[in-house]
């Protein structure tokens, strides 16, 4: 039987979590109020510090859940692609995308906030099981062993965060200047991962089919 305290309470968090959403986007971390996402999620003060008790860990729970399925996401194709610079390029893409299409909020909301707290934002994208050092021994085992071009690793993991980035943080304007709609632009935005995957990789790998 379902705890019926337990579904209201559930409710309740999704609630305040898609307003303090629209609040943080709209206001960043600093100009973001408690009072403020109470009043977006319709619901008194009381009730939103019962569930989170300060602007902090509710910064924090929306950051993690965006991210939370990221890293795992990557490690999988990893594993499947037995741990070829393709298989990284692939599920960073893939990764970037899948996550940016469900919260196209999130760029503009992270940049804020890493020119704000970078330490901070690095403490979290770490909590998320992020693991750098592995993402760049990939790259130098892919220059090592000739999959790859010699480049500087992290150059190559910058263009691929840049790429995957970048419309979505232009979407205001692109969606205007190159698409009749909003709903035009994100569908060109889901098969872009294709051109993209197949772009980088026709820039880095020495021998590429697609």
């Amino acid at each position: 039987m379902v705890n019926k305290k337990t579904t209201e309470n559930q409710d309740a968090e999704a609630l305040i979590l898609q307003a303090a959403r629209e609040v943080f986007v709209h206001k960043g971390y600093d100009g973001a109020r408690m009072q403020e996402i109470a009043d977006e999620a319709g619901i008194n003060k009381a009730l939103l510090h019962y569930h989170f008790r300060s602007k902090e860990k509710l910064f924090d729970k929306i950051f993690l859940e965006a991210f939370n399925n990221f890293w795992p996401s990557i490690q999988t194709e990893l594993q499947q692609g037995n741990g070829s610079v393709k298989s990284l390029i692939k599920a960073a893409v893939n990764a970037y995308t899948d996550m940016l299409m469900q919260m196209p909020y999130l760029p503009a909301f992270v940049i804020g906030e890493i020119n704000r707290s970078p330490d901070r934002i690095e403490e979290l994208m770490l909590a998320t099981g992020i693991n750098p050092e592995l993402i760049i021994k990939v790259i130098e085992n892919g220059i090592e062993s000739g999959e790859i071009i010699p480049i500087e690793p992290r150059s190559l993991v910058i263009n691929i965060v840049g790429l995957s980035l970048f419309p979505f943080i232009s979407r205001p304007l692109l969606s205007r200047m190159f698409f009749k709609s909003d709903e035009e632009f994100m569908t060109f935005l889901e098969n872009r991962r294709i051109n993209l995957y197949e772009f980088i990789c026709r820039s880095v790998l020495t021998e590429y089919q697609a």
